[in-house]
């Protein structure tokens, strides 16, 4: 699935039956919005959006979940694609759209096989400068 491509390349790394579970869920449920941007037939980027009303702002709420965009995607992927996803919200009766992207969302893998393995360096180059007894 060009998705959970989408999602390996730019360092996350959902288990493939449950994204693939949760994806199905979510594109068949009227509370969330998925949309792709494309360059040249490929995914390029992935933004996801959920809905809900809010009492005290007396109407629906939008809230900008996550925002993937691929490396080496095609200057102003990233820009057209939060408008498009902004804008289709704002068609579904949002009244507030909160662009609070990837928050609460696990720091992609990649990142903290990286993190590990800088600590891990540096942990080994203190060692080697240690005098020996």
């Amino acid at each position: 699935m060009a998705v959970l491509a989408l999602l390996e390349e730019v360092g996350y790394y959902p288990e493939p039956i449950s994204f693939a579970k949760t994806f199905r869920r979510t594109i068949g449920d009227p509370h969330f919005l998925v949309r792709v941007a494309e360059a040249e037939g490929q995914i390029v980027g992935m933004a996801t959006l959920s809905l809900r009303y809010q009492l005290g702002l007396g109407g629906l709420l939008a809230c900008l979940d996550e925002l993937a965009i691929a490396p080496g995607a095609p200057k102003g992927a990233d820009r057209a694609l939060l408008q498009a996803t902004v804008g289709r919200a704002r068609a579904l009766g949002a009244v507030r759209v909160v662009k609070d992207a990837n928050q609460g969302t696990p720091p992609p893998r990649a990142a903290q096989l990286r993190a590990r393995a800088a600590a891990e360096a540096a942990a080994a180059q203190a060692a080697a400068l240690r005098p020996s007894a």
